[in-house]
């Protein structure tokens, strides 16, 4: 007997019936059973609980942040343990962005034959170290993309707004309404074998290659050749971000002397005042700011 586990929010309806649907189409040697969220974090906490229930896949129903909290409590476990997990996504987020990535889709029966099959893949994650409002140092995993800069503010407005507009169109707005008084100031980024010094209207620091629901900001981004992307975008105006935004649409590269694309295993981001952080669609705290890369983490549900 296989048992899935489903962590999905308690206030969203096809999170909720995910089980019930499921159950109709999975064989009787799975046991499917539902933990509900009721708060921000929670998804970390009921991860753990079902590791240590020894669930054999634990399926993320909702966005980037649901996701990314399953991942972190997936990282709580023993490496022994996470060995034994596979994890997947059932995409009902905002931005979804790094299914895009990971090629999950809203699809029941095709998850359901992913579990069957239970073909899955290892995949890197990225690790960072911030400090939150009270300048208290922090760590956290990510699986999709952690930026500093412009994307954070951003991300504060449309988290903030009601999205009556849809995802795509609540995000360009929420970019333009960031760019609106926004203070450019020098940063200073250290790899291990690359510095630069200048100002930055964001930098990304990316293991899967979309952000703001679809922008392709890091095309060259794969979730397992160990290693992360950065992407550093200088000083540029709101109406060369316009101009390039068909670019990020259909993941091209940006070809500008602002615009810098790097593979790293390590990095390092200082700036003179406190840049916002964001990561997998949620803010999280300010800079300085260090990330690094952990090749081969977790099991992936699904192929390459």
């Amino acid at each position: 007997m296989k048992t899935v586990a489903i962590i999905a929010n308690r206030k969203h309806k096809k999170a909720v019936e995910l089980k019930v649907k499921l159950s109709k189409i999975l064989p009787v040697t799975f046991h499917i059973y539902d933990k509900l969220t009721d708060k921000q974090g929670h998804a970390t906490q009921l991860t753990i609980e079902a590791i240590n229930e020894n669930a054999d896949f634990i399926i993320a129903a909702g966005g980037d942040g649901t996701m990314n909290e399953v991942v972190n409590g997936l990282m709580q476990a023993t490496e022994e343990q996470r060995n034994k997990v596979i994890i997947g996504l059932f995409p009902l987020g905002t931005g979804n962005d790094f299914a895009r990535t990971a090629n999950f889709d809203k699809s029941v029966d095709r998850l359901a034959q992913l579990i069957i099959n239970g073909k899955n893949r290892k995949i890197d994650l990225g690790f960072v170290e911030f400090h939150n409002e009270f300048n208290e140092k922090k760590n956290r995993y990510f699986n999709n993309i952690a930026e500093v800069g412009v994307g954070a503010k951003a991300v504060v407005i449309v988290n903030k707004s009601k999205k009556r507009l849809g995802s795509t169109l609540t995000f360009f707005l929420g970019v333009i309404k960031a760019f609106v008084g926004y203070k450019q100031q020098s940063v200073r980024i250290k790899t291990t074998d690359f510095q630069w010094i200048g100002k930055v209207v964001a930098v990304c620091v990316a293991n899967g290659r979309y952000f703001g629901s679809g922008l392709g900001v890091a095309p060259g981004a794969n979730l397992d050749d160990g290693k992360l992307s950065l992407v550093i975008v200088g000083n540029i105006s709101i109406i060369h971000f316009l101009m390039y935004l068909p670019h990020l649409r259909k993941l091209k590269l940006i070809k500008h002397p602002e615009v810098h694309y790097l593979k790293i295993d390590y990095c390092e981001i200082i700036s003179e005042e406190k840049y916002p952080i964001e990561m997998d669609g949620e803010s999280i705290g300010f800079t300085p700011f260090t990330a690094k890369v952990v090749p081969a983490a977790i099991n992936l549900l699904g192929g390459s």
